[in-house]
């Protein structure tokens, strides 16, 4: 197919998600080693490029973004990224990459925030998108505020519904906004299913140290929490070590992507956040010009937040149990559920 066709066809589909996923969110005003892809775009404006915080391989955050960049690229665009880019180079990874013709550079994560607003200053030409946020600054800052407090509140729902205890637990990674919006939407889930189940709650403070949330997670077994999820990134891995060998009938609830491989038989499912779809919308309307100094917003709706399968665990809820997920995600789609948020 050739690529003019292929992005006229993209686009009519993608611009069905996007259509009333623009909404208007907070402003705030005006005011590393790299690897380049081989891809065939036809014109600079073309060029898209990704900051990644932690490792492109970390099987979670990082990793989906990574794939999102990897699928842009198979569009036609020329893509190229940074990992595990330290605080004190943000700007100056954001300038190398607008300096080189990029026309749309992606911060992955609140982190980045800063950084983009003030080098965008400089170059007018190049629009800045910051992910799991809710910041625009005109003329050319934009944010794809995947809804992480959709994401905990269904794990939530699924936590509740699932355990023998009445003690269920999520550990956060960094105490930062998105984070938090996951952990008091997992704590509004286990509320909403309304059968006397108790969500205990910590943050370990990065998104690294695996041995951190193992430990915690072995603290939240020990104080009889029988269904732990986690929104730790790479760090997060740590509570599949962690649940590996306990007894039957405690489970872990996995992030971001479907992680049941991580602990076959003790991943109940996965609360996916599948923020890779909204970065090839937007990449495809930079191409087209009607990426906006706007925040956009992608949960369940727009199907980028969801569930990933039971694979062998399904007879942990029962069919009445599974109906009354969906549902309830139904509700959250609909709007007849509003669900807490640290982004608001």
């Amino acid at each position: 197919m050739k690529k003019r066709a292929m992005k006229s066809v993209l686009a009519l589909t993608m611009a069905m998600v996007m259509a009333g996923s623009l909404a208007g969110c907070g402003s705030k005003g005006s005011g590393s080693g790299s690897s380049s892809g081989d891809g065939k775009a036809e014109t600079s404006d073309e060029k898209v490029a990704l900051l990644l915080p932690g490792n492109a391989n970390d099987k979670g955050w990082n990793q989906e973004a990574y794939e999102g960049l990897q699928e842009i690229k198979e569009l036609g665009f020329e893509t190229a990224y940074s990992e595990k880019v330290e605080a004190s180079d943000y700007e100056s990874v954001f300038r190398g990459y607008a300096d080189q013709g990029y026309k749309l550079i992606f911060g992955h994560g609140t982190e980045f925030e800063d950084a983009a607003e003030k080098v965008a200053q400089d170059y007018p030409d190049t629009m800045f998108c910051i992910t799991s946020s809710d910041i625009y600054q005109d003329p050319n800052v934009c944010s794809l505020q995947n809804l992480n407090n959709e994401q905990g509140f269904i794990a939530g729902v699924v936590a509740a519904l699932a355990t023998k205890t009445k003690k269920v637990a999520a550990i956060g990674g960094m105490e930062i906004p998105s984070i938090q919006s996951y952990i008091l939407g997992f704590e509004q889930g286990v509320a909403y299913v309304d059968n006397g189940t108790q969500a205990m709650t910590a943050y370990t403070g990065d998104f690294s140290d695996a041995t951190k949330v193992k430990e915690q997670a072995n603290a939240f077994i020990e104080e009889g929490a029988d269904i732990i999820s986690q929104d730790a990134d790479e760090a997060g891995l740590g509570l599949f070590e962690a649940i590996k060998n306990t007894p039957d009938g405690i489970y872990a609830i996995g992030a971001v992507k479907d992680q049941y491989d991580e602990a076959p038989g003790k991943v109940l499912t996965s609360a996916t956040n599948n923020i890779g779809d909204a970065m090839k919308i937007a990449a495809q309307n930079a191409a087209d010009d009607k990426l906006k100094a706007e925040c956009y917003k992608y949960g369940i709706k727009e199907k980028v937040i969801g569930l990933a399968d039971y694979h062998d665990l399904g007879d942990v809820l029962t069919e009445e149990e599974k109906t009354f997920v969906q549902e309830t995600m139904d509700k959250i789609a609909s709007g007849e559920i509003t669900v807490k948020s640290a982004q608001n």
